[in-house]
């Protein structure tokens, strides 16, 4: 267990975010270009979303630029926005090409689901009124948070990146937020070191229907610390939901106690940083130290109106972690663990 602090250019604060907008890269007019050059050649090619790569999606010269993000992403701060990306006027069918043919330059896209699905688009399938609605809803379901309208507490996705492609806003509200799990934990740890060892132990996670009848949750640590790096895999709703499942471990006072500050401390305004993603823009996030989450919102009327983003989770292509062997067997990374293997990465 992990006893000391860990200094990382990832432990960022929200002030530091906001006085550094060098994590903000704007696509010039020629790399816009080259862009919708590759993408018109998938499309004039006929290929298949899933056979789209670097090699037939050729990026002579933002192709190194968006290799070069990767060590932003595991290495740096934790996430960058790609900004001005051309999707004005394209169909369904190519915004989704031209959205996986750039992620496809970091890394290899992996399945987020059961259904083995690799492109998501996420929209609110169910609006709710209220919190209270929402969580019996949640409770009665296997529906997952980003299919609906409601608030998302700070949590993590799968695979070593997030890639969101911004389409549309909602009508109001839908801040994304994002906060570091490194610096939440050396805060935790300052202040309590007794909890940030309990972050540590496992937790019983919902698995929301993903593993299967019979593996209804799984048992994670919320924070592991493996081969130099410290890791994190955080959905408090799953936490919560899984104390109802039969078999499950129930949590210790302790237990509740560290989660509850680990909330705290990610929500903390010192902490957490807040901002409009717009149209065009792709957000890519590391999930092992980099947090997100996202503000209730109010859609707009016409379904051709409505929030829409769509979203990749992938192995990075160089520059991979190793995993710790909780996270390899997790639903959540177990696809990056996977990757790694056939890649030949050390264990």
């Amino acid at each position: 267990m992990l006893d000391q602090p860990i200094q990382h250019p990832s432990a960022w604060s929200a002030e530091q975010i906001h006085n550094d907008t060098s994590w903000r890269l704007a696509l010039s007019a020629t790399e816009q270009a080259e862009a919708l050059h590759a993408l018109q050649g998938v499309l004039d090619a006929g290929i298949d979303l899933l056979d789209i790569t670097p090699e037939n999606f050729r990026l002579p010269n933002l192709g190194p630029r968006l290799d070069a993000v990767i060590d932003d992403i595991e290495g740096g701060r934790g996430f960058a926005l790609l900004c001005d990306v051309p999707i004005e006027g394209l169909s369904p069918d190519a915004l989704e090409k031209l959205f996986w043919g750039l992620a496809a330059h970091i890394g290899y896209a992996e399945p987020q689901d059961a259904s083995g699905k690799r492109l998501h688009h996420v929209q609110a399938e169910f609006s709710f009124k209220d919190e209270a609605s929402a969580t019996q809803h949640f409770a009665t379901s296997t529906t997952r948070g980003y299919q609906t309208n409601i608030e998302l507490d700070f949590h993590g996705d799968g695979s070593d990146a997030l890639f969101f492609l911004c389409h549309r806003k909602g009508k109001t509200g839908g801040l994304s937020r994002l906060a570091s799990a490194i610096t939440a934990f050396n805060q935790i740890l300052s202040a309590r070191p007794d909890l940030a060892l309990e972050l540590q132990k496992p937790y019983a996670f919902d698995a929301r229907g993903e593993l299967g009848p019979e593996h209804a949750f799984q048992m994670i640590p919320i924070y592991s610390y493996y081969r130099g790096y410290l890791n994190i895999l955080y959905k408090r709703g799953y936490i919560d939901l899984a104390q109802h499942l039969p078999g499950a471990e129930q949590m210790t006072p302790a237990m509740r106690e560290a989660v509850d500050l680990l909330d705290r401390t990610i929500r903390a305004p010192g902490n957490a940083y807040s901002f409009m993603m717009e149209p065009g823009e792709i957000l890519i996030a590391n999930n092992y130290n980099i947090l997100h989450s996202r503000t209730v919102f109010e859609d707009h009327d016409e379904p051709a109106r409505k929030r829409h983003m769509l979203r990749i989770w992938s192995t990075l292509r160089r520059n991979r972690r190793p995993l710790p062997p909780a996270l390899q067997r997790a639903r959540e990374f177990k696809a990056s663990a996977a990757r790694r293997r056939a890649l030949g990465d050390a264990t």
